[in-house]
């Protein structure tokens, strides 16, 4: 069976800011909620899971070009200045990990 790319979706009184940008890669909605229980230390029965169908075809997280994650409303954040990377043009990556055009040209 192959992988299909899940996000987290949902939880229950839990701090879920930190994972709710996370996709994982599994066979079932099942396994991919079992994944995030396992990394998060969220009760499985507390997790609710979406599909990301656009990201299938590339089997894996680190496979997704960040133009793909960009055109699909995702954003990245600035290692530098905490600043939203949400456009292409504004996304670089420096010594220190992501960063915006600003800190770039800095």
């Amino acid at each position: 069976m192959k992988s299909k790319a899940y996000c987290f979706s949902n939880a229950s009184d839990y701090d879920i800011e930190d994972i709710s940008e996370e996709v994982t890669f599994a066979e079932t909605a099942g396994k991919a909620k079992q994944d995030f229980s396992m990394e998060n230390g969220i009760h499985y029965k507390d997790i609710r899971v979406q599909r990301v169908p656009w990201a299938d075809k590339y089997g894996d997280v680190d496979s997704i070009p960040v133009e793909e994650w960009l055109n699909h409303g995702w954003y990245f954040t600035c290692d530098t200045c905490g600043a939203e990377i949400d456009d292409i043009k504004d996304f670089h990556v420096n010594s220190r990990g992501y960063c915006c055009k600003k800190c770039f040209n800095e």
